[in-house]
């Protein structure tokens, strides 16, 4: 009976690396797709700050759209791997779930952006900016703290173990920037940056190995 149970819960080694490397390859490919489509958003948008209905709102509007949806399906593998493995995190379930998370509030903030910016008659309501504000805030802890948590799980080694946590402070300093300017320039290249930025995360989790220990749970 014993060896059955055996056969029945043994992997082979290839597949366990395959389990293993989940976070890495599909959530640094997913990061690195979709900030790759954000980029090309922002490089779009900039003839739309100054005409809004512009012919090139439908461009954008196709490239930011997927770019939020391809950037919170990436949270799923990265905080989840798949039934056999855990994510980038491991077993901590407060990082996991901060992943999760970030990536609802993410995806819901990128929308409330679009819908109030281009998608309401006359532009956005000024009083209605509270609520990006909030939802911005809200991902980025909940962004901090996921990466807090893939640092602490060792689940990632080398870069891609502070990929998380140097992205947020890459989203904090640009975010604030493009958040206080009104001038065109200086938002465009805060929000490049951001995209940049999360492209490198994807390749560096592309990149990556799993600790051969499979972190500290």
């Amino acid at each position: 009976m014993s060896t059955v149970t055996t056969r029945a819960t043994t992997k082979h080694p290839a597949f366990a690396e395959t389990d293993a490397r989940v976070w890495s390859r599909w959530g640094g490919g997913l990061i690195a797709a979709g900030g790759a489509l954000l980029l090309a958003a922002t490089v779009v948008e900039v003839q739309l700050r100054t005409e809004p209905s512009g012919p090139s709102l439908p461009l954008f509007a196709v490239l930011f759209l997927a770019s939020a949806t391809i950037l919170a399906a990436a949270m799923l593998p990265l905080a989840l791997g798949t039934i056999a493995g855990n994510g980038i995190t491991g077993s901590r379930m407060r990082g996991t779930f901060a992943l999760l998370g970030f990536g609802a509030v993410f995806f819901a903030n990128q929308v409330v952006y679009y819908v109030m910016t281009y998608g309401t008659p006359g532009g956005a309501d000024a009083s209605a900016g509270w609520l990006p504000l909030t939802l911005g805030i809200v991902q980025l802890v909940l962004l901090i703290v996921g990466a807090v948590g893939a640092v602490r799980a060792g689940i990632a080694t080398g870069a891609a173990r502070w990929a998380l946590l140097a992205l947020a402070a890459v989203v904090a300093v640009t975010g604030g920037i493009a958040s206080a300017s009104d001038d065109v320039a200086t938002v465009t290249i805060a929000l490049v940056s951001s995209c940049v930025a999360q492209i490198v995360v994807g390749v560096v989790f592309l990149a990556a190995r799993p600790a051969a220990s499979g972190g500290t749970v």
